[in-house]
């Protein structure tokens, strides 16, 4: 299609996007044993995922909703405020970007303009599930799945709304576990996801068990051997208390390619900050000094530095006369103290 041309003329929700994160998150999925990225619901967790050498950052559905609005993950925050929120992450850092798109947030005219809204914000992959709506977490009970016209009609209007072939859309699937589901459903639905044009296939599983992952993997890919998995090594299991607990490594050997733990930077996030803040309550300025103790010398120390202060200052002195000398005469970051 010649760049810039709707796919027909009345296709006016069509833009020419040039998804080039998508790009680069595909060719880390086909070079790479796994591509991994934190569960994480802000900018600067995105940009600190950058820092530390991450392959992809991820905008989990509940740590948005449960960080930004204090909600459960009940498909309570719609696709707009969704799609913001994934613009915000964008921004702030070069890594893929990888979004929670619920349920495409309707019918099937929903669905379209979710995957477009969110090629828009430049989100690199965005994954959709087959429940009915409202949603729920994969690990809430009450779990209910759409029929497979239903499913299959979802999935297949979202791999034809792309804008840009490189977008990925992954696929999950709440059959097992769910109220009106089972194994075999499952699997079935897998399959024919994957025929329906999507690019990965997530089984979402009610629990830590080894067995159920490398079941699905080994069975699906007996009629679909190139095909490729996604895994949420959910908080919501204790991993650390499993036996024999999957290994990152051993995932992406069986085929799950994209790995990601939905709310890993809420949890660390929360945690530190409840003992913080319970610290600051009962000990005052003690407090203060204690965590100067964590965060001096760190990379995490300069609140300046984190938000790029010294790029927004060059360029105020390159468009304002006046900011130069503004700056080198006053106090503060890149003034005359220079801190």
């Amino acid at each position: 299609m010649p760049e810039g041309e709707r796919r027909d003329e009345h296709d006016y929700t069509y833009r020419d996007v040039d998804n080039y994160k998508a790009r680069e998150l595909r060719e880390k999925l086909n070079e790479q044993d796994f591509v991994f990225a934190p569960g994480l619901y802000h900018a600067l967790d995105a940009r600190l995922a950058e820092m530390t050498g991450h392959d992809a950052a991820y905008m989990s559905g509940y740590s948005t909703v449960l960080g930004q609005f204090g909600f459960s993950d009940l498909e309570i925050v719609d696709m707009t405020e969704m799609v913001e929120n994934a613009k915000r992450i964008v921004e702030a850092t070069d890594l893929p970007v990888v979004a929670d798109c619920d349920t495409g947030y309707g019918g099937i005219h929903n669905v379209r303009r979710a995957v477009r809204e969110y090629e828009k914000a430049g989100v690199a992959a965005v994954h959709i599930e087959d429940q009915v709506t409202p949603k729920r977490c994969g690990h809430i009970a009450g779990k209910q799945i759409v029929d497979r016209d239903t499913a299959k009609g979802r999935f297949s209007a979202a791999v034809d709304a792309k804008q840009d072939e490189d977008t990925i859309i992954i696929a999950r699937t709440d059959a097992y576990g769910s109220a009106n589901g089972d194994w075999e459903e499952h699997l079935e639905r897998g399959r024919m996801y994957a025929d329906a044009g999507v690019d990965i296939v997530w089984p979402e599983m009610p629990d830590p068990s080894r067995e159920d992952a490398v079941e699905y993997a080994e069975t699906i890919h007996e009629t679909h051997p190139d095909l490729k998995l996604a895994f949420n090594y959910s908080s919501s299991f204790k991993w650390s208390e499993q036996e024999d607990a999957l290994t990152f490594q051993e995932l992406g050997d069986l085929g799950y390619k994209y790995i990601f733990i939905t709310l890993f930077g809420l949890h660390a996030g929360a945690h530190k900050v409840y003992e913080d803040f319970k610290n600051l309550a009962e000990n005052n300025e003690q407090a203060q000094w204690d965590l100067e103790q964590d965060y001096i010398g760190h990379p995490t120390e300069s609140h300046h530095e984190l938000s790029n202060t010294d790029r927004y200052q060059e360029i105020e002195t390159e468009f304002d006369p006046a900011a130069k000398e503004r700056i080198e005469e006053s106090e503060g970051f890149g003034g005359e103290d220079g801190h």
